[in-house]
């Protein structure tokens, strides 16, 4: 019977809604080939890191993540994504060290080879290993061999130029003893000796490490007591130091490998854990840094992860870290581990930061980075976008922000400066706010492709818990809702615990308290249901009853406020504001707090919406069950409702205050005392009071004439409360009683201040709060500004006739939860509410300023705004357009006629998030759908323009990923891409087509360091002497190309069984280099080779002429001797 009645007043609906129906034909410029999605940039440390990598002569890091993604960061600006198709985690990684070339390996056991020297990265070759797994990889620099270590303990050798694998093999049982019965385990460690490239120590996960000659084959090994977890070299070659398992670290002479020279325990002679990563550099040929991670004490409890630093013996460093260590790699001055690295820095990868360390300073600070890799230092909750942001804001920002800088950092300038950054493609000053779980915000300037840090703000800092609350895990000072005015410099934050501040920029330090307003409890069942309250006649001001207004002001001077709720309510607020008075910074100062309390632990009134304007003075705080509106200059509560109430209530009455002070007040008290208000009743309402008038069970008020009286007004006339007592309901009014109450609560989900028509057939615009609920209601609250704000207090005077006549065109219905309102005027611009500007905002103007600008602001150009196609289309009928999204549809209602002029249906996929834009200037509407598409809507004809794909899963409505989801002008968006990166993205394609050109460059052509000659007396003698060159038996490459590519006799390669080699989009790198290189790369590598053949031409000159000399000389020699044995008598020999 109920799905009968129900299907008959949908039919109902929508032959109204026909009837209610305007035809307009509108010629809109927008087309489908503006819209194109592209992702611009990805900013934070990149989630689940793996691995990083390190060119020393391009200055550049890559971090690979367990999502198969590579960031590459250099220089600021310099911050580009590569993703592998696979998804696989990246698990190692090495440069080609000034190759522009990347090598990677997946947990797919494939090994891939990416150019990056062109401005679109790409794989150029891949290897697949079929039946062994990579467990680490090696590459020398300027070598063109890689060396793989495998999961079964052998070893393998790629060639860089064909992407093939060697058939020279390291197999494990050739390399461990013969007396260990027992596997190695996998490689966990391959290291090339600096001064002969032929000896490769091998370290297994079992401890065992050898030193095997790629020449001889011949194999050293070293004792497993303690067994090894890392090795490294000495710059000569002659030297091998060692972490161990024990926490200790061993010295060995590379020819004699039995036998430890020094063996010590850094952190004490007790047990210790094992050392991780262990690394031998130098600052000359006498001075060492030895550094290590691991191989703290056991004793301490849980691990600690820790990097030690060891300088010559004179100092030892030990930086505690808050996560565990990943990866670090020395940052050093020469690129060649022949001569001393003189290391200047170390970068450190840990499980949720990345940091780069001062070697050269005391205590070796943290060197500030130019990227943003602390977004999640707190989880991020929700976040705003300002695509358009106030030049003088960001100044302001900065301003303040520079004396939160943290002085911990090191003098010294960030070192990874390869690349070159970005250029700004959109030229508009951008600012994104963040709000985090600890209640803090930051805000970051988002312009040129680079984020960058402004300023930090604590929400939380005038808050403390109640005691009661301590151990309650639902108080949480984490951010929901953030609202900023960039002309006023007003800024509302929501917590997630009901708690509400305003804040207010200030350029100087000040000292002052905060006002609280307590938000009544609403939504409780006796109010709901008005006959249970009729029945029961309550008293005036008596138990039980709520005062849904505040009728006195609360000094901005104090800290407390009146409580708006009567004793006899249960309500539960986890917070109270620090009563002292505090000095605060420059910034964002709290200048008012509002509490939503408790029903109780199980049941929270959340607050599902906030709004802000500067202009009208006033905030909107919707919640699960209500509303309820703060009047910001008298810092009081202007009136609160449920959200059925909304259907139905009168005006609120006005309020007359005069200020008289106080003698009893207390210096913590409220100071200013207020005369009992007065009401002012016009005779309209009076009549109101006529004990004939119908009932309505859902608000305890009646309806006529389009106004309806409020519970406060029935006291005013006792005779119709009697009245209305002894009146009994229908069976159709007890019948929709009964379905009311078994109804989900509605809740308020959309607030929008705007200059419009609150009713149908209005004469002319004010002042509105549109206000848009869960069940699909789109209504206004008319309200009526007093002159003098502070002595007079606003008016709120709803536009509805009741639940039962919201058809009559004062309430817009819609399928599903109502997500968005936005405007336009009747030139089909996108409008906003009228805002202050900075100046304006001063507490001494804002109260008392009568001719504040309450007009709408228009943001779209006229010559780009749509038109009629005709002058007769053209219906002056229309002042205002209302654009309403909820999550099944979106119309487009004239005002003040309340017509219908376009609808667009999402039945299969419903809409979660709707904000109106602008795309090359033409005005559109920004959607989220539940498949994590974008969906793009013309305006105001919502023509579907684009469906593009930005999440890989589907979203819900109360995702936390829809907070985390922020949409701006021009068509910009940002979002979190994971819990640690943020990205922005665009729906534009002039934008997307300037990004594509303001990208950078992440290969910059320069001059590979000259690589130390060998000065060995004995190498120059046999390659002057020996007349032809004879092979040099450390020459890797005839080692490891021999019998290279030669097929057995089934004709078929016998390493085709190990890896397969798959071909990227060019066969050749240097094709793939070739032609991606810019017009600036190909100058420069001209440039380049142009030095090296000059170089190259001028040495062969030098040679050409000590030739000459040696060949005259060896002829000077020659001739002198000759004569000599000729003058020589035959007697004398």
């Amino acid at each position: 019977m109920d799905r009968a009645k129900k299907k008959f007043a949908s039919a109902i609906d929508g032959l109204r809604s026909l009837h209610n129906r305007t035809e307009i034909n509108v010629d809109e410029k927008i087309q489908s080939e503006h819209c194109r999605f592209t992702r611009v940039v990805r900013h934070g440390l990149p989630e689940d890191p793996r691995c990083f990598a390190y060119d020393p002569v391009q200055r550049l890091i890559a971090i690979g993540t367990g999502r198969g993604h590579i960031r590459i960061i250099g220089d600021a600006g310099v911050d580009y994504l590569l993703k592998h198709e696979s998804g696989e985690p990246v698990l190692h990684m090495q440069f080609l060290v000034n190759e522009g070339g990347l090598i990677t390996s997946c947990g797919t056991d494939s090994i891939h080879l990416w150019n990056y020297r062109q401005k679109t990265a790409e794989i150029v070759h891949t290897v697949q290993l079929s039946k062994e797994s990579v467990s680490c990889i090696h590459l020398p620099v300027a070598g063109k061999w890689l060396f793989i270590g495998t999961d079964k303990g052998n070893v393998y050798f790629l060639c860089l130029n064909s992407f093939l694998l060697s058939p020279y093999v390291i197999n494990w049982n050739k390399a461990i003893d013969l007396s260990c019965r027992v596997h190695p385990g996998p490689v966990r460690q391959l290291a090339v000796s600096p001064a002969e490239n032929t000896k490769l120590l091998i370290v297994y996960d079992k401890g065992i490490v050898v030193q095997w000659n790629l020449g001889t084959r011949e194999v050293d090994r070293y004792p497993l007591d303690p067994p090894i977890k890392s090795v490294n070299w000495h710059f000569d070659g002659r030297q091998i130091l060692t972490g161990n398992v024990d926490g200790s670290i061993s010295l060995y002479n590379h020819k004699k490998s039995t036998e430890a020279i020094q063996r010590t325990t850094p952190h004490g002679s007790g047990p210790c854990r094992p050392i991780q990563q262990v690394e031998w550099k130098h600052m000359s040929e006498t001075e060492s840094i030895i550094m290590f991670s691991g191989g703290m004490p056991t004793d301490d409890g849980l691990p600690m992860p820790a990097l030690t630093i060891l300088k010559g013996g004179k100092s030892a460093t030990v930086l505690e870290m808050d996560w565990p260590i990943i990866q670090f790699i020395p940052l050093n001055q020469n690129i060649w581990n022949s001569i001393p690295q003189c290391p200047h820095s170390v970068a450190v990868l840990l499980k949720h930061d990345f940091m780069v360390l001062d070697l050269n300073q005391n205590g070796h600070p943290v060197i500030e980075s130019p990227h943003a890799m602390n977004i999640h230092e707190s989880p991020v909750t929700c976040m705003a976008y300002y695509s358009d942001c106030p030049l003088d804001l960001i100044g302001a920002l900065t301003l303040v922000g520079t004396k939160q800088r943290n002085k911990e950092f090191s003098a010294r300038s960030w070192p990874v400066t390869g690349g070159l950054g970005r250029e700004c493609a959109t030229g508009h000053q951008e600012l994104v706010v963040t709000g985090h779980k600890d209640g803090s915000l930051k805000f970051w300037q988002e312009t040129g492709e680079h984020l960058q840090i402004l300023y930090k703000l604590k929400s939380s800092s005038h808050f403390e818990r109640l005691e009661e609350m301590e151990t309650s895990d639902k108080v949480s000072h984490a951010v929901k809702y953030i609202e900023l005015c960039l002309e006023s410099r007003q800024l509302l934050v929501a917590g997630i615990s009901g708690q509400v501040t305003l804040f207010r920029f200030t350029k100087q330090e000040i000292c002052g308290t905060i006002a609280v307003v307590n938000i009544p409890l609403l939504g409780n069942l006796s109010s709901n249901l008005p006959n249970n309250d009729f029945d029961k006649s309550p008293v005036p001001n008596g138990p039980g009853k709520e005062i849904r207004r505040q009728r006195k002001i609360v000094s901005r001077e104090s800290t407390n406020s009146l409580d708006t709720s009567d004793s006899g309510d249960e309500r539960i607020v986890p917070f109270k504001v620090r009563g002292a008075p505090v000095k605060r910074p420059p910034g964002f100062v709290p200048e008012l707090a509002c509490f939503v309390p408790w029903h109780s632990h199980a049941k929270v009134d959340q607050i599902t919406t906030i709004c802000l304007n500067s202009s009208y003075g006033i905030i909107a705080i919707g919640t699960s069950s209500g509303l309820a509106l703060v009047d910001t200059t008298q810092c009081a509560l202007i009136y609160s409702w449920t959200t059925n109430e909304l259907y139905g209530s009168d005006p609120t009455p006005a309020i007359q205050l005069s200020m008289q002070l106080s003698d009893a007040a207390s210096p913590l008290e409220s100071p200013i005392s207020l005369e009992a208000p007065k009401r002012i009743i016009s005779e309209q309402k009076q009549r109101s009071f006529d004990a004939r008038r119908p009932q309505l069970f859902k608000t305890q008020s009646v309806v006529e004439n389009g106004s309806l009286s409020r519970g406060d007004s029935q006291r005013e006339s006792p005779s119709s409360g009697r009245q209305l007592n002894t009146s009994s309901p229908s069976t159709s009014s007890q019948s929709l009683e009964r379905s009311m109450s078994t109804q989900p609560q509605e809740s308020i989900t959309s607030l929008s201040f705007i200059h419009s028509y609150s009713k149908k057939n209005d004469s002319k615009m004010s002042p509105c709060l549109w206000v848009g609920t869960s069940a699909g209601a789109s209504l206004a609250l008319n309200l009526i500004l007093p002159e003098d704000r502070f002595t007079s207090t606003i008016v709120v005077a709803p536009s509805v006739r009741g639940r039962k006549h919201c058809y009559y065109g004062t309430v817009v219905r819609l399928k599903g939860q109502v997500i968005s309102q936005s405007f336009m005027d009747n030139t089909f611009c996108i409008i906003s509410p009228a805002s202050e500007s900075y100046k304006e905002a001063a507490k001494e103007q804002s109260a008392t300023s009568p001719d504040r600008s309450l007009l709408n602001r228009v943001n779209t150009k006229a010559s780009l705004a749509p038109q009629y196609s005709s002058s007769i289309d053209s219906n002056d009928e229309i002042s205002q357009i209302l654009i309403v999204a909820a999550e099944n549809e979106v119309k487009v209602v004239a005002l003040p006629t309340f017509s219908q002029l376009y609808v667009q249906k999402f039945d299969e996929i419903p809409l979660v998030k709707a904000t109106p834009t602008h795309i090359r200037g033409y005005p559109c509407l920004m959607c989220l759908s539940a498949a994590g598409q974008i969906i793009m809507l013309s305006l105001p004809s919502l023509r579907i323009l684009q469906t593009s794909t930005i999440f890989p899963h589907s979203v819900e409505i109360d995702d936390p990923l829809c907070q985390k989801t922020a949409f701006s002008d021009h068509g910009l968006g940002v979002y979190m891409a994971s819990q640690t990166e943020m990205e922005k993205y665009t729906m534009c394609s002039e934008i997307a087509e300037q990004t594509g050109e303001s990208l950078g460059e992440l290969f910059v052509p320069c001059e590979m360091p000259e690589q130390p000659k060998n000065n060995s007396f004995l190498k120059g003698v046999s390659s002057i002497f020996g007349g032809t060159p004879r092979n040099d038996p450390n020459d890797i490459d005839a080692i490891l190309s021999e019998n290279m590519g030669v097929k057995n006799s089934s004709g078929v390669n016998p390493m085709r069984s190990v890896a397969r080699t798959i071909p990227g989009p060019s066969v050749q790198m240097d094709r793939a280099q070739a032609g991606g290189v810019s017009a600036g790369q190909a100058a420069a590598m001209a440039l380049q080779n142009l030095n090296e053949r000059t170089e190259k031409l001028n040495a062969t000159v030098d040679a050409t002429e000590n030739l000459k000399n040696n060949a005259m000389s060896l002829s000077s020699r020659t001739g002198k001797l000759v004569e000599k044995y000729e003058k020589k008598k035959w007697y004398n020999f």
